[in-house]
């Protein structure tokens, strides 16, 4: 019967098979999941961003986000469109907005303007994303950023859209359409 560790085989290096270097001990991450910058060289480089993106498994867009957000939006237009349309004691309670729809008209300013808000709103939302997961190694943090950034502002549109649902009711009851 051997002692422990004596039927080891050297290696190269001196060391017994089993124990670890100490720049083993650093790398403790398979090869596939270390940094980009360990294998190029560098941190913030352009090419690396898009394989680091790629690394981490994520999507470039997170499109229920987009879509729950699109489709909140429209509802939310739709409803306001609907009561500016066809009650007369609703008005629009953004003053931008209402600007724009003195300007331009309610279909065209209604179009406009959302469309430009969910451009905007995915432009931050991707961008704080993107840019949180070349923070972080892992990048586990971009999901609650998308969460957050297409969650919230979803919310607030269908609250919206019901409240505006409501407005209308009670104005065609006030009316007496219904």
């Amino acid at each position: 019967m051997s002692k422990r560790g004596t039927d080891r085989q050297p290696r190269d290096d001196g060391t017994a098979l089993g124990h670890r270097v100490p720049s083993e001990r650093r790398r403790s991450r398979p090869e596939s999941v270390r940094s980009v910058e360990s294998r190029t060289g560098t941190r913030y480089g352009g090419a690396d961003r898009s394989a680091r993106a790629r690394q981490f498994g994520r999507s470039a867009l997170c499109l229920s986000g987009i879509a729950l957000l699109t489709a909140t939006k429209f509802a939310d237009a739709l409803t306001t469109g609907i009561g500016l349309r066809f009650v007369p004691t609703v008005y629009e309670a953004n003053p931008a907005v209402d600007a724009v729809l003195r300007r331009v008209g309610v279909e065209t300013g209604l179009i406009v303007s959302s469309c430009v808000l969910v451009v905007s709103i995915i432009a931050i939302t991707e961008i704080a994303a993107v840019a949180v997961s070349i923070r972080r190694r892992d990048g586990h943090l971009a999901p609650l950023v998308r969460l957050v950034g297409y969650g919230l502002p979803s919310a607030l549109f269908a609250l919206v859209a019901v409240y505006n649902t409501t407005v209308i009711v009670a104005g065609l009851r006030s009316i007496e359409l219904i």
